[in-house]
């Protein structure tokens, strides 16, 4: 009985430990709505409702894009400065070791 308390209480626990590092992080999808296309062809001159709602949802897309683009790059950017500080620590032990070994 005790195990499988311990069990349940694992498993409940392991999808907060899975991200709290942010590494199985689901990204949403965009929210926004297709227009319905219907039968009727607009003369270009003439752009209706449709085409209001084909700019709406070309607009609603490309600020998505936007959102994620701005999120990568703050990934990229956190991931850049971890190698950063990856090097610097490692050719101060570098010369360390060379001071040492002098």
């Amino acid at each position: 009985m005790k195990r499988m308390i311990a069990c349940l209480l694992f498993a409940s626990l392991t999808p907060a430990l899975a991200t709290a590092d942010g590494a199985t992080e689901i990204i949403a999808s965009p929210s926004c709505k297709k227009p319905v296309q219907r039968n009727v062809v607009r003369k270009a001159d003439d752009p209706g409702e449709f085409d209001e709602q084909i700019d709406q949802y070309k607009n609603c897309i490309q600020a998505y894009v936007d959102e994620q683009t701005k999120l990568s790059k703050q990934h990229i950017d956190a991931a850049n400065t971890a190698i950063a500080d990856l090097n610097t620590f490692i050719s101060k032990v570098n010369e360390q070791r060379q001071k040492v070994g002098d």
